[in-house]
């Protein structure tokens, strides 16, 4: 095999609680993470020797800053007995710094990919823990899926799949800073009390979503200090028929969804701030 093509999807939050500082300096997190149907595309060719990584997206590194290229070093390094390289290309689809782990999936379909590249048996706890010291979000990304996650982010239960879900996915243009918007929720806090227990037990029955219950993100305010903008988008999802409305991660990303594609569509077709990212999506299972 001297190429492979994958999918890396982009992942929601649909609940985000802090429940406080570690020792270590990272926030010590309950989550209940969501893969979709928005995905970056990458294809991985052998070379002589090396990493080079090329995108389409002119605001996406290509050295080490990419998380992809980290990835791939990281492969390279567990496995010294191969003598080739590879090329990244990446067709950025996810936006950048949007709080839907873009560069977190890319790097998981990479290493995951360069594995089926070069033919070579994997084990995917092995592979989380290569991937951990990347990002928190990366373990999540080998495989996605309906996922409850604590510690940092890299400790993983799945749960059962909530369904296909049609939600439409909207990012201004506005970049947010993750360790900015964490800052600025020490300061402030988020919300007092959060029945993270009763999300997790909806979920684990596999019974039908209650959005009553506390299905929300501690990292709101603090988001919506930094970018006023996600307000203005919640405010508009109000008054379109959506069932559930999200801030993701850490911003500036809002998601609605819908109980049928032609409602998602409909929102999406006639959504009025004309500068936003605007896509309908789905919910997808683990991969």
């Amino acid at each position: 095999m001297r190429e492979l093509y994958l999918k890396a999807p982009a992942k929601i939050n649909l609940a985000l609680h802090v429940k406080g500082l570690r020792e270590d300096g990272f926030h010590e997190l309950q989550m209940i993470m969501q893969s979709i149907s928005l995905a970056d595309r990458i294809k991985l060719k052998k070379k002589s020797g090396g990493i080079i990584v090329k995108n389409s997206h002119t605001e996406l590194p290509t050295g080490r800053e990419n998380l992809a290229y980290q990835a791939a070093e990281i492969f390279f390094k567990n496995n010294p007995e191969i003598n080739q390289g590879v090329e990244i290309y990446i067709e950025k689809n996810i936006p950048i710094a949007a709080g839907l782990a873009g560069g977190s999936t890319d790097a998981a379909a990479v290493m995951k990919g360069l594995y089926l590249l070069f033919e070579l048996e994997y084990d995917l706890k092995e592979l989380r823990s290569f991937l951990e010291n990347i990002g928190s979000d990366v373990p999540y990304c080998l495989e996605g899926g309906t996922v409850y996650a604590s510690g940092r982010g890299e400790i993983l239960e799945e749960l059962p799949f909530i369904g296909e879900k049609y939600l439409v996915v909207v990012t201004p243009a506005f970049k947010i800073s993750t360790p900015e918007v964490y800052k600025l929720y020490d300061q402030i806090k988020g919300y007092d009390k959060f029945d993270f227990d009763s999300v997790q037990n909806n979920l684990k029955n596999d019974q039908e979503i209650d959005w009553e219950l506390d299905y929300k993100n501690d990292l709101k305010k603090a988001a919506e200090k930094i970018c006023p903008e996600i307000k203005e988008i919640k405010d508009i999802f109000k008054n379109t028929k959506a069932e559930f409305t999200m801030l993701s991660g850490s911003g500036p990303t809002v998601f609605s969804i819908y109980s049928s594609r032609e409602l998602a569509e409909k929102a999406a077709a006639r959504w009025p701030r004309k500068n936003d990212f605007v896509t309908v999506a789905r919910t997808v299972p683990s991969y």
